[in-house]
């Protein structure tokens, strides 16, 4: 294993140097009533920098960005105000004015939102967010996965003991009555991945399914245009965190195991994240570790070309896009049977399922290696899944959805 060190990633194209956009850093600012406008509230905490940047991340950007070409009027973002750990910044964040919305941070969400008095308000599904539903705002609710997922999390994270797992679970049970609550009272419900919508959508008066990804329209094309000659080693890759839960740990045991059964294979770390120092502290021939790279000039031309099968072990059934993502890059992915991957697998037919085990898919992926027209078979399928599921799709039918509930 060695490790190998990348750039920062940067903005793509959606920063555009000129375009005007506001950033407003209090609690309960005045802002301009603008008619139409849809209010996105931020899942998480953000900041400012030291020198005026915004703390949204590149994937936050291009999302936003796609709303402010197909929204019909003004799109505001709001994020809760927050402190900015300069040591961990792994983005070279973007000036206000070179964003193509407008930027709020702010102390009190509801009366930032009240002063935009937006056509049509989309936020996370967290109780944080209960108050939006109560300003008389046609309120969409968006949830990224099952709140069991939290509940896996838990179970897998090494550093609790038995005591705070039962305590984490009670805690859970109540959040999960207020969060039904909740998406009962909201004019519609946005849910990623077929997972969470069959858990959420029947509470809803307006659910809609998505599929979130970064792969665009002509990124999808390209990958279909040819597909990569035979190779002499099978080419794995991982991408994500590197913690736990996310399975990084059992990608590089499937890889030893298959080396060492005399299978040639290459294993790519992609990422980031607290096991950076086991991983790299422990070399291997057959694993290297290249660290985060930039999604659109890096990323999507890697998994593209340079990658025969995505390993993605996720012991729990978070809504990863990474599974679409790659599948949109004509790379078919290999993963334990969870709860996410399970439904998007039965979907698309762009990969295949192992049980939560590094042994079982070791033998998995082993067997892959010796029927290529398997694995070529497959990546066909996810490439015409992914083919009606791009980026620009899913956020069309995304505004849609929201501006069907503002006329409503």
């Amino acid at each position: 294993m060695r490790c190998a060190s990348s750039p920062a990633p940067t903005f793509g194209p959606w920063l555009q140097p000129g375009r005007r956009s506001t950033c407003c850093v209090a609690a309960a600012p005045r802002l301009q009533r603008v008619s139409g406008t849809l209010c996105v509230i931020s899942p998480g905490r953000l900041a400012t920098t030291r020198d005026g940047r915004v703390q949204v991340d590149p994937k936050t950007a291009a999302g936003m960005e796609r709303y402010a070409t197909s929204w019909p009027g003004d799109v505001h973002f709001v994020a809760r105000a927050g402190e900015v750990d300069e040591r961990s910044q792994p983005f070279d964040w973007p000036r206000p004015q070179d964003l193509a919305f407008d930027v709020s941070f702010t102390d009190d969400t509801a009366t930032t939102v009240r002063g935009i008095a937006p056509r049509t308000v989309l936020a996370p599904l967290e109780l944080e967010n209960a108050e939006l539903l109560g300003l008389g705002l046609p309120c969409a609710l968006v949830s990224d996965y099952p709140l069991r997922v939290r509940w896996d999390n838990v179970r897998l994270d090494p550093r609790l003991s038995s005591v705070d797992r039962a305590r984490t679970a009670v805690g859970l049970s109540r959040r999960g009555v207020l969060l039904r609550r909740m998406i009962r009272r909201a004019d519609g419900l946005q849910c990623n991945g077929l997972d969470t919508y069959a858990t959420y959508a029947g509470l809803s008066r307006s659910p809609l399914l998505y599929f979130d990804t970064r792969v665009t329209d002509a990124q999808v094309a390209s990958a279909g245009a040819a597909a990569p000659p035979p190779a002499d080693t099978l080419r794995l890759a991982f991408s994500g965190r590197w913690i736990e839960q996310k399975g990084v740990l059992d990608a590089v045991r499937v890889t030893k195991q298959l080396h060492d059964d005399g299978i040639p294979v290459r294993l790519s770390l992609l990422g980031g994240g607290p096991l950076e120092d086991q991983l790299c502290a422990d070399p291997h021939p057959a694993v290297r570790v290249l660290g985060r790279l930039d999604f659109a000039s890096q990323w999507v031309p890697f998994v593209r070309d340079e990658v025969d099968l995505m390993v993605l072990p996720h012991p729990q059934g978070d809504s990863a896009s990474t599974f679409l993502e790659s599948m949109s890059c004509g790379t078919p992915v290999a993963g334990y049977d969870n709860r996410y991957w399970r439904s998007l697998q039965a979907e698309s037919g762009g990969g295949w399922l192992s049980a939560a085990a590094s042994a079982d898919l070791a033998e998995l992926v082993g067997s892959l290696a010796a029927d290529l027209t398997e694995v070529a078979r497959t990546r066909q399928a996810g490439l015409e899944f992914a083919a009606g599921h791009t980026f620009e799709r899913e956020f069309d039918r995304r505004v849609q959805h929201l501006l069907s509930i503002g006329a409503s």
